[in-house]
């Protein structure tokens, strides 16, 4: 059972990599990921039996685009790995509690934009939840 554990750890860093989700720190809470690749990314989980719990979301920050959008909104958070810019908690808007994976997309795509919460500028983060000794590999 630990080498299933072992390839799967393995498979979700490189879908990490391979689609520029970042984690925020150490574990495989508030996976940062662009709207452009969430669909890939939830079906890939999906196909590793990896569950989503919740969802954050992150206010992406773009350098010369704060006028425009009003950025930065939320707490702050980390310089993007991928992107130009920085990710900025939303600690203001509650997580979303997930009950199976593919309630995701026609939330994130039908559902959120409609919201009173939603903003041009925020992107989702997943909680993952994988075993808790599991280490990202960015720090």
């Amino acid at each position: 059972m630990a080498y299933i554990d072992d390839e799967r750890k393995k498979t979700l860093d490189k879908l990490l990599v391979d689609y520029k989700i970042q984690p925020v720190g150490w574990g495989y809470i508030d996976c940062i990921t662009i709207k452009e690749n969430v669909s890939v990314f939830i079906k890939s989980l999906t196909e590793l039996g990896i569950k989503v719990t919740d969802i954050t979301w992150w206010c992406h920050c773009k350098i010369g685009s704060n006028k425009e959008t009003g950025c930065p909104h939320g707490g702050g958070g980390p310089i993007s790995k991928y992107f130009d810019g920085w990710f900025s908690e939303m600690y203001q808007i509650p997580n979303m509690k997930i009950k199976d994976n593919n309630e995701i997309i026609p939330y994130i795509f039908n559902e959120w934009p409609t919201t009173k919460k939603y903003l041009p500028c925020l992107i989702p983060a997943f909680w993952l939840d994988v075993p808790d000794d599991w280490r990202n590999t960015f720090d």
